[in-house]
């Protein structure tokens, strides 16, 4: 079950509201006024993670996140790498049928 962590907010930028649990993090945008302006769905976390991502200005993307981490001696923070089409039908499964 999702659960809401606290994150720190960027008065300039709206609100954000982050929500995790050990499979999924949900990060959702929204604007002064209320309005949601995006939101980002990370799943599978625990083999292979993936982030499927709208922005109201720029629409749906769909990524796989590269730890960076192939050499223990250095830490290097996870990126956004393009990962192609999105399985729509298997994030529902996972995100809604649990």
């Amino acid at each position: 079950m999702l659960k809401e962590s606290q994150c720190r907010q960027d008065s300039d930028k709206g609100r954000r509201r982050w929500f995790s649990d050990e499979d999924f993090d949900l990060i959702v945008w929204s604007g002064h006024d209320g309005v949601i302006s995006g939101f980002q769905l990370c799943y599978d976390k625990q083999k292979s993670e993936r982030a499927l991502t709208w922005r109201q200005a720029a629409g749906f993307s769909h990524e796989r996140v590269d730890s960076g981490e192939t050499n223990p001696a250095k830490n290097l923070s996870p990126v956004l790498v393009p990962d192609g089409l999105c399985p729509i039908d298997k994030i529902a499964d996972l995100f809604f049928m649990r």
